[in-house]
Formats: structure tokens, C-alpha cells, sequence
């Protein structure tokens, strides 16, 4: 987990998905996660949390994958059960999970909805869970085990859990404090814990968003909503290296291409592994160029995102043109960013600093890079620069620790260097 550079996202039935995900690893030539949703026969958001039996193929096709260098994490709710939990039928819900149901005040469950519908048309209302119960707690770890020992995946993402707020239950039989309060966080933790203490070693648990108190628990954090303008990287600059973030959300429209670019580009500088993206994007020339070569500058520098810490971002001088594209994150949704990207990460250990530079526009950009070693914590007389690009890694010159550099960032490309003592 700590070395993966790249997230590919789909899903279905293996016959519709394990080919393009291989297509996918190969052209970009490392090792990659495919985060696989709707490997169930059930409907998304729909008759949780029946996620068994999985679609025909499934196990096998997760073998092909893990074959091919990919390492398959597919998806399940961590929070709900369906309210009618077998087609239009109450078949569990009342009879087991309704006692470990999350309650208001006057004792009714509470319910969601997130736009699946059942049948006949009406939504899916689906009951948050409390996690202090046995019964919740019993049942994920059930699920999770049964992935990782029936089918063999890498990981398991368990959605919501770092993304939902706390859902304020008055179930006096749950044995929590009424409303609010630290239980919520503690009754995950205890169902982390036993899903941790039985799963089987070299393996992963990633969740939605980026809640601060569960990094102890989960591997990875998809951070898929770091979607804003004028947005910095303070979450990777405090905790860069204790968890591994991952994942933008990859959308469409008339400048989508420029927003591929600001989002990849943008995750390589905050140091996330790059991508959650549909792997049909390899049919897409300049777009999968583009990603490869980002993705392997990480490749190449990837021991400074998970045994390193993040420094300040070099600020270059001159005229630096800004970009600005629709992320779409909910309908139109523009977001302006330098043409030039910057970051810099460090391996204190090491004496290495890494800084990082990504043009993402279609023109070339001349500015100044202004330098002080002292500043990044590097005490030397000569500083030894090594250039890292998509193609590896060499000597570039050798410069004072106090330096102002005229460079040219050519259009389309990202680039590094790496610098320490001579």
C-alpha cells in the first residue's frame, strides 16, 4: 500500500472490467490498485449488507488481476443496512439488525437515502448502523474476513466510515451514552481492532475521506473530495507518510483534459498516489501519456511519500500563468491553479529533498527557482542534483546550497529533482 503510485476505478462483472484493468497496468508499467465496486450480484446502495454471493467469475477474475501486477480492493458499506434488505421485502432488517440500529429519540430507526431505488421505483431507505453493537461490528468483520479468505483480495475498502458525521443514537440497550460523544469514534475502533487482530497479514483497510481519528486503523484514505479552489495540502503536510491518500474524482465535460492534468498533477505535489480513474482513459493518447509519466515520477520518488514528511513548496519566481478548468465535482465546478505546480518532500533520515514540478498546461512557463538549503534543513557546501523524469534518474550539476536558477518547464510534463550533499 505504501508503494502503490496508482488507483484505477470501476467495476461490474469480471468479463466487463478485468481486461481494461489489465490493459490499463500494462501501459503504465507499474504496479497499480483497482478499487472494484458492483462485484455483487445485489445492486449498489441496495440490499446492504448482502454482499454474497459475488458475481460469477469474481475470485478468478481478482487471480487474473493480481497476476498482472494489480492489486484488487473491492468495495462494501460500512455504515448501512437496507431497510427492505431483499428486493422489495423486509428480510433481516426487522428480525436481526433493527435491535443494532441507530434510533432517535422516540425509539424509530433513523434512514437514508442516496439516490438507488428499488423495484418499484420508491428509494432505498437504508438505516445507519451503530457501531457499538456486536452485531454491526460481527457482521463487517464477517464480510471483510470472507473477502480475504474466500477470494483472496488485497485490500477492502470499507466506505463511510471516515467520511459520515456521527449519527446521534438514544438506543438506551446499546450501552453508550444518549446523542452524541466520543462512543461513536471508540465503537469503530473496536470494530477496526478485530477486523485487524484476524486478518491475514499483507493486507490493506482504506476507507472514504480523510476523518482524522481513524488513520491509526486504516492503510489508506480515498480523498476523492479534494475537488476546491485555492486548496493546500495541510492534511498530507501533518500526516504524509502515517497514511496513504489516494484518489480524485476524474470527470467529464468541455475541459476535462486540463482537469486531468490539475488533478493529477496537483496529487503528485500533495503526494497522493495518483488516479481513482476510469481505465479506459489508456484509450485516450496524450491523457494516458500524460498520467504515465506522472505516475512514474512518483514511481521513481516514492519512498519520499511513505518514509518521508513533506516540506514547503518551492515558490517560483516571475510570471507564472494560471490555469482553470470545470472539475465537476458538482456541476460545473471551476478551479484556477498556477500552470507550474510545486512540492517538495524530504527524508530528513537521509539528507534527500525532493522537489517537484509539474507544467500542466499547453504552453512552456520561464521563472526563476529561488533556493536556501539551511531553509530544508540541508547542511552542505555543495549541493549534488539529481534530475528524475518518467524515463529515471541521473546526474544533473552540482550547485551552491544559496542559488537562483532561470528555468524553462516544458508544456505537458512533470519532472523532479533530488537534492543532498556532495
Amino acid at each position: 500500500m505504501k508503494e502503490l503510485c496508482l488507483w484505477a476505478v470501476g467495476g461490474g462483472a469480471p468479463k466487463d472490467c478485468v481486461p481494461i484493468v489489465k490493459e490499463f497496468a500494462k501501459f503504465m508499467g507499474v504496479p497499480i490498485g483497482f478499487h472494484w465496486y458492483n462485484w455483487h450480484v445485489i445492486p449498489f446502495d441496495n440490499d446492504y449488507p448482502h454482499y454474497f454471493p459475488a458475481k460469477e467469475g469474481f475470485a478468478e477474475g481478482v487471480r487474473e488481476l493480481q497476476q498482472a501486477g494489480v492489486f484488487v480492493m473491492p468495495y462494501i458499506n460500512g455504515r448501512l443496512w437496507d431497510t427492505r434488505d431483499k428486493g422489495l421485502n423486509d428480510w433481516q432488517f426487522s428480525a436481526v439488525a433493527l435491535p443494532a440500529a441507530t434510533k432517535r429519540e422516540d425509539g424509530t430507526p433513523y434512514m437514508e437515502s442516496y439516490g438507488s431505488k428499488e423495484a418499484d421505483g420508491s428509494d432505498v431507505k437504508l438505516a445507519p448502523m451503530c457501531p457499538t453493537t456486536r452485531l454491526w461490528q460481527g457482521k463487517v468483520l464477517e464480510i471483510v474476513l470472507r473477502l480475504f479468505s474466500e477470494v483472496g483480495v488485497n485490500a477492502v475498502y470499507i466506505d463511510q466510515v471516515a467520511a459520515a458525521p456521527p449519527v446521534l443514537c438514544f438506543d438506551k440497550t446499546h450501552g453508550h451514552p444518549l446523542g452524541g460523544g466520543f462512543w461513536w469514534n471508540e465503537g469503530y475502533w473496536r470494530m477496526l481492532d478485530a477486523i485487524r487482530n484476524a486478518m491475514p497479514n499483507e493486507r490493506m483497510l482504506t476507507t472514504e475521506c480523510n476523518a482524522e481519528p481513524f488513520i491509526r486503523w486504516f492503510d489508506g484514505y480515498l480523498t476523492w473530495h479534494w475537488q476546491h479552489d485555492g486548496q493546500v495540502p495541510a492534511f498530507p503536510a501533518v500526516y504524509g507518510g502515517a497514511i496513504q491518500m489516494f484518489g480524485r474524482a476524474y470527470r467529464g465535460g468541455a475541459t476535462k483534459d486540463l482537469a486531468l492534468r490539475m488533478k493529477a498533477g496537483q496529487q503528485l505535489v500533495f503526494g497522493e498516489q495518483i488516479g481513482w480513474i476510469d481505465p479506459s482513459v489508456v484509450r485516450e493518447k496524450e491523457n494516458a501519456e500524460f498520467l504515465r509519466q506522472v505516475v512514474r515520477v512518483r514511481w521513481h520518488l516514492r519512498r519520499f511519500f511513505y518514509a518521508g514528511e513533506m516540506a514547503r513548496p518551492p515558490k517560483l519566481l516571475g510570471d507564472i500563468p494560471k490555469v482553470r478548468a470545470d472539475w465537476q465535482w458538482a456541476g460545473e465546478w471551476w478551479v484556477e491553479t498556477d500552470a507550474v505546480l510545486t512540492g517538495a518532500w524530504k527524508l530528513p533520515q537521509e539528507g534527500k529533498l525532493a522537489l517537484l514540478f509539474v507544467n500542466v498546461s499547453d504552453e512552456p512557463v520561464r521563472a526563476r527557482l529561488p533556493f536556501d538549503a539551511a531553509a530544508y534543513g540541508l547542511a552542505a557546501r555543495r549541493l549534488r542534483a539529481t534530475e528524475v523524469t518518467e524515463h529515471g534518474i541521473r546526474p544533473v550539476k552540482s550547485l551552491p546550497p544559496c542559488f537562483e536558477l532561470p528555468l524553462t518547464f516544458p508544456p505537458r510534463r512533470a519532472w523532479a529533482w533530488v537534492l543532498e550533499a556532495e
